[in-house]
């Protein structure tokens, strides 16, 4: 396993990859791809996947338990302030977080916390806050990770949002990426100079939502589709590098 860890997206995560959680076929050779093709063919063995929601999970743990690949499953949520202030400043502070499943008691866990966030702290999306999330909370069952974009400090660094984490109760740990984004440098920096103070962790991370550098096109077309836009004008974050794929992390591992 290379040093940088993938994180793979499938389409469970609604209009975010092209890759699926199929169970492995040697018959498949045209789209959709599997996550688990992929692993299979590279000889990989331990998945680290992040999606939107938990809807993925249970065909995720019953293809990896078959397969026997270890799952690493984090739900990508978004936290607010509070979660009881539902408007448009509310969302103005809006950030990203993962949190991991460790154990049987954290898939437990993550369950109530998504239910709640679905539920309770619907606005737009699901969403969380801090003060809800440590009456779920278990070092021992949970781990919180900070991704590379829309988390705090890239907002607080790019678009002048006032994302204030409470970390008081875990040590969160810090995903690093290069995905030839102008702007990754500058998050990098931001993130950096940000653990040196407080002591936390950094994990170089590669986020995949399809295989290879030619499936880009195919990519940004379903993009454009769920976003209801066009191929000549996206309108679409982040969407200026064909290196969120699985080929440009195999060439750097």
């Amino acid at each position: 396993m290379s040093d940088c860890i993938p994180l793979f997206k499938s389409h469970y995560s609604i209009g975010r990859s092209i890759l699926t959680l199929n169970a492995p076929s040697e018959e498949r050779e045209s789209p959709p791809k599997s996550i688990f093709d992929i692993l299979i063919k590279h000889k990989i063995k331990e998945l680290f996947l992040v999606e939107d929601s938990m809807s993925g999970f249970l065909e995720a743990y019953v293809n990896s338990k078959e397969n026997k690949i270890k799952l690493n499953f984090g739900l990508r949520l978004n936290f607010l302030c509070s979660i009881e202030e539902k408007n448009e400043d509310a969302l103005r502070d809006r950030c990203k977080y993962v949190i991991f499943a460790k154990n049987t008691g954290g898939y437990k866990r993550l369950i109530k916390i998504w239910t709640l966030a679905s539920k309770e702290g619907f606005y737009y999306t699901p969403n969380i806050d801090f003060k809800v999330l440590e009456q779920f909370w278990s070092n021992d069952d949970l781990l919180l990770c900070v991704p590379f974009y829309d988390s705090y400090l890239h907002r607080n660094c790019l678009e002048s949002a006032n994302c204030v984490p409470d970390l008081s109760y875990t040590e969160p740990i810090h995903f690093i990426e290069d995905n030839g984004v102008p702007f990754d440098y500058l998050i990098r920096n931001r993130i950096t100079n940000y653990v040196k103070d407080s002591g936390h962790k950094t994990q170089e991370t590669k986020s995949i939502y399809y295989e290879n550098k030619e499936d880009f096109l195919s990519y940004l077309t379903f993009r454009c589709v769920n976003n209801r836009s066009t191929l000549e004008r996206p309108n679409i974050d982040h969407m200026c590098s064909d290196e969120f794929c699985f080929e440009d992390w195999r060439s750097k591992a």
